[in-house]
């Protein structure tokens, strides 16, 4: 089964349906798209394998999908903070798929062919977790944490020069100007520290 034969299918009004072919007659499912299943709205309904751990997976991605076009998505112009806020996401995303999958009461199912089948939450976690390590290991190479270092102590080496040719042309003494400079690096510090 494709992806393609697992979506639902749209009705004049606007509505989703399962679609799924009807053995005895002619004809389309017309039950409500994910009727039955973990992803109602989306997908085919539970008789024609709206929970078979892929339709499920597929399901649960249209989902988001609708969902995503419903927010606005501005251009991202900070991106060491919309890569920490994804991060951030991730890890979320894999803790509260971790939940549902230690509440559940067993890691596998017997399908309606008597296989023994996994759950497809499990499915989910395995690629939430890999999602979130790969973001992690990422974000380690960028070395962020020492990036973040450097721009600060230039930034601090930037204010001190302007200071010391503000109080060359304001006509200061060179104690003057030491004096200023220690002032100034004291007051930074307690600013940084707070």
């Amino acid at each position: 089964m494709t992806a393609a034969d697992r979506r639902p299918s749209v009705t004049g009004d606007g509505k989703s349906y399962c679609g799924g072919k009807l053995r005895k007659r002619d004809g389309t499912c017309t039950r409500p798209a994910g009727w039955g299943t973990p992803h109602p709205g989306s997908g085919r309904c539970k008789l024609h394998g709206g929970c078979a751990p892929s339709s499920v997976t597929a399901g649960i991605n249209e989902q988001a999908r609708q969902l995503l076009y419903k927010h606005d998505a501005p251009a991202v112009t900070n991106h060491l903070d919309a890569l920490q806020r994804l991060a951030g996401r991730a890890l979320a995303l894999e803790e509260t798929i971790g939940e549902m999958v230690n509440n559940l009461r067993s890691l596998r199912y017997e399908s309606e062919g008597g296989g023994e089948q996994l759950r497809s939450e499990v499915a989910v976690l395995e690629r939430a977790m890999d999602r979130a390590g790969r973001l992690l290991v990422d974000i380690a190479k960028l070395n962020i944490e020492e990036r973040l270092a450097r721009v600060t102590e230039r930034q601090a080496e930037m204010t001190m020069d302007a200071l010391a040719a503000a109080m060359g042309e304001l006509g200061m003494s060179g104690e003057q100007q030491r004096q200023a400079r220690v002032l100034v690096a004291r007051h930074l510090r307690a600013v940084s520290v707070a």
